[in-house]
Order: structure tokens, then sequence, then C-alpha cells
């Protein structure tokens, strides 16, 4: 691999590490809400909408409290 991916390789590893984190804790009986995730989001300095699909999916897996 080009090392000039590998910092984003390592971005998305990250964000999806974080993302996992919060799957667990909800699926724990912890509250997650949707401020948690845009907060987790902005700093990756990202949304919702510009994250890859795969990446959206793990968002669209946490079992949000509305």
């Amino acid at each position: 691999m080009p090392t000039d991916l590998a910092p984003y390789v390592l971005y998305g590893a990250s964000l999806i590490t974080d993302l996992e984190c919060l799957e667990r804790q909800a699926e724990s009986g912890a509250a997650v809400y949707a401020q948690d995730i845009t907060r987790l989001l902005a700093r990756y300095g990202t949304s919702y909408p510009d994250l890859p699909h795969y990446l959206q999916d793990a968002v669209d897996r946490i079992d949000l409290i509305d």
C-alpha cells in the first residue's frame, strides 16, 4: 500500500473502533444519543453524510436513545 494512504487507513480504523465502542455501550444498556455520534464525528472533522458507506452502516447499527 502506498504510504500516502496510511493516514487515511489509520483514520478509518480509529473511527470505526470508536463507533464499535459506542455500539457495544448501547448493546450493554448504556444511553447513546445522536449528539454523542455527532460529537464523535466532529472530533474526526467529518459528518454522517461525508462518511463512506461502510462507516455509515456502522453508525446505523448503533441503537440510539431518542
